[in-house]
């Protein structure tokens, strides 16, 4: 009786030692589970989280570029906002008629103001210089055989490439007002020298101002043929 009592005793303990190791196996198997995918959670959100922030880079990329294009619209269209007003008669007729040059080298006539002056960094045409562009614009109408060169300059300050590049716009945006204005393209072209042809030789807001300009030069009258 004693030694049946013993090997039952054993048989318990040996029961519950098992169940013991079978119970810590599958405690650490389940937190290294958990661990697990703890990890893929973080690095999941971690991918969402660079995805969301390349999604906002780029959406400011295209707002920026957005703004610039508009920006370039807005500077063109007022650069094309010529609007014609007739001149008056006694501007265009009697002897200046058959003979332009003179009509051009007139003091009193609208056509001796040759140059269109520009606020800093822009390229549209005020609206106090309107009348000087259309004053061309008739005269090279009524004159189909002259040409004119729109020259744009600009001051001293930039660099060689940028001032090159705004005095060109504002070469071009007096030509397209004057195409607006009916002329057409062969009778005119236009150049930029940028900062190297000065009107004024100061350093000054004075001097940059007067060299912030379009000049019209007719050929033949100012320069060669």
């Amino acid at each position: 009786m004693t030694k049946a009592l013993i090997a039952i005793f054993a048989a318990l303990l040996l029961v519950t030692g098992c169940s013991s190791k079978g119970g810590s196996a599958q405690g650490k198997a389940g937190v290294e589970q958990r661990d697990l995918f703890d990890e893929k959670s973080k690095e999941e959100a971690a991918r969402q989280a660079k995805i969301q922030q390349e999604q906002e880079d780029l959406k400011r990329q295209m707002d920026e570029q957005k703004r610039k294009q508009d920006e370039a619209a807005r500077r063109a269209a007022e650069a094309e906002q010529a609007v014609v007003k007739p001149l008056p008669e006694s501007g265009m007729s009697g002897k200046s008629l058959s003979d332009p040059a003179s009509m051009l080298k007139d003091p009193n006539s609208p056509l001796s103001k040759r140059s269109i002056y520009y606020d800093f960094d822009a390229y549209n045409i005020k609206e106090e210089f309107q009348q000087v562009v259309e004053a061309h614009a008739k005269f090279l109408l009524e004159h189909k055989d002259m040409k004119v060169r729109v020259e744009g300059n600009c001051d001293e300050r930039g660099s060689r490439e940028y001032n090159l590049a705004l005095g060109q716009r504002r070469a071009d945006s007096v030509k397209r007002a004057l195409t607006l204005l009916g002329v057409p393209n062969k009778q005119i072209e236009t150049v930029s020298f940028g900062s190297e042809k000065p009107k004024a030789m100061g350093h000054d807001d004075d001097a940059w101002a007067e060299n912030r300009r379009s000049d019209l030069a007719y050929v033949g009258v100012d320069q060669p043929q």
